[in-house]
């Protein structure tokens, strides 16, 4: 009996950690409904993010578990620093949809794109919420 319960509450604990860095999971990023100047450089998003008390701040935030397979954005590991940017050229952000064209197995660009999830403005930073 002890050993079936254990399993059980294994089990839980696994789904629990598993819903936590599932992509499907995480929330719309928002962040650029009060930020402005978004620009990304590499995987770094940077943006002039408004505070509580009306002023802005210049803040930025390194982009998690975003990989470049063969010539597609795929979230993959949102423990990971995103690592696109070695493969991919012309990267760029309109609101929080990401764009690059990223190089193929085959050694092509291919054009791709993400919307990133689980961004926020807390109080003039940008910060995650959630899992990319």
């Amino acid at each position: 009996m002890k050993q079936n319960l254990f399993n059980v509450i294994a089990l839980l604990a696994t789904s629990t950690l598993v819903g936590i860095n599932n992509p499907a999971n995480a929330t719309p990023s928002n962040y650029q409904k009060s930020c402005n100047n978004i620009s990304v450089f590499g995987n770094v998003l940077s943006a002039n993010c408004s505070r509580t008390n009306g002023s802005f701040n210049k803040t930025s935030i390194v982009l998690r578990g975003i990989e470049n397979i063969n010539g597609t954005f795929k979230v993959t590991d949102p423990g990971k620093v995103s690592n696109y940017q070695f493969t991919c050229q012309n990267i760029r952000i309109r609101g929080n949809d990401l764009k690059a064209a990223c190089k193929s197995r085959n050694g092509t660009l291919k054009w791709t794109s993400t919307v990133l999830q689980g961004i926020e403005n807390i109080n003039g930073v940008l910060k995650y919420s959630s899992s990319p």
